[in-house]
């Protein structure tokens, strides 16, 4: 199968390389830097002990796509659209998948024509070192659901890499959601890695009132929603999370995906919110100060 993957990002890399052992990847970058470091040196994914390079082929992101059998976009949500927008033929291509978080890129995909829109979930945790090297810094799954046409896209059988298909892509996506939207935000305020939420027992408390909050907005199964945050963190607990990292090195964050979309759902229902509206505004005002 016949796999692009837009972005070269941590997460575009890591796919890129897990997918090369059972298709033909080819990755769409940014720069014409990157995409000759990974023609000339391929895709290197280091974890724990091991590290393993993938042969890859890598171009620009302004050639067409449309001898691709699936397209994967990989990139931050609040650049989706306009990539959207800049990639060729796109409409020519059979399957499409979005592994963004968040839920505010849901509108803008539906609308889509592809045959088959499929939405993912990832819960590895990936740190970009180098243009064509990735760290695999927490092993995790993802979970993929169709928004339109049949599920099952792809198959790839890896120990360090599985891929969970579902029927529900709501459930997924807004699993994801209260996860990113409780460990995001507080890990990025508090400068701290995943597990110190778990650990710090007054973290903890402040991350248990912005799940029961986030919960009171976005219906979930309480008790199971929160054994699964908790178990996000113990998985992820020596990773800094993405907010984190984007707020440490000055980049725009993803908070109006996250914690943007759950404000506008509580104006919809008539819900005050005050803990997500502090983090929210104190997210957007380091995103001011990094800038």
């Amino acid at each position: 199968m016949k796999i692009g993957i837009i972005g070269g990002g941590s997460i575009g890399l890591l796919f890129a390389g897990y997918l090369a052992e059972q298709h033909e990847v080819t990755i769409y970058t940014r720069t014409e830097h990157q995409a000759n470091e990974i023609n000339q040196n391929g895709v290197t994914i280091d974890q724990q002990n091991t590290s393993k390079t993938y042969r890859v082929q890598a171009v620009t992101s302004s050639t067409s796509v449309i001898q691709e059998d699936m397209v994967i976009f990989a990139v931050k949500q609040y650049i989706l659209e306009e990539i959207l927008s800049k990639t060729l033929d796109l409409e020519k291509v059979h399957t499409v998948c979005f592994l963004q978080n968040g839920m505010s890129h849901i509108d803008i995909v539906e609308k889509l024509r592809n045959p088959r829109i499929l939405v993912g979930v990832v819960e590895h945790g990936a740190l970009k070192v180098s243009e064509n090297r990735v760290i695999h810094t927490g092993v995790g799954r993802t979970k993929i659901a169709a928004i339109k046409g049949e599920n099952k896209a792809f198959s790839l059988n890896l120990n360090e890499f599985l891929i969970e298909y579902h029927d529900n892509w709501y459930e997924i996506v807004t699993s994801k959601l209260i996860a990113n939207a409780v460990i995001n935000p507080l890990t990025a305020i508090y400068g701290v890695k995943n597990g110190r939420l778990l650990e710090n027992t007054y973290f903890q408390n402040q991350m248990k009132a912005l799940f029961d909050e986030i919960i009171s907005v976005i219906p979930s199964n309480h008790e199971k929603m929160w054994k699964l945050v908790k178990t996000i963190c113990e998985n992820t607990a020596q990773n800094k999370s993405s907010m984190l990292r984007d707020i440490e090195e000055g980049r725009r964050t993803e908070i109006d995906a996250i914690l943007g979309y759950v404000l506008a759902e509580a104006v919809k229902k008539n819900v005050e919110v005050a803990i997500t509206q502090f983090l929210y505004y104190s997210i957007k005002g380091f995103e001011t100060e990094g800038g």
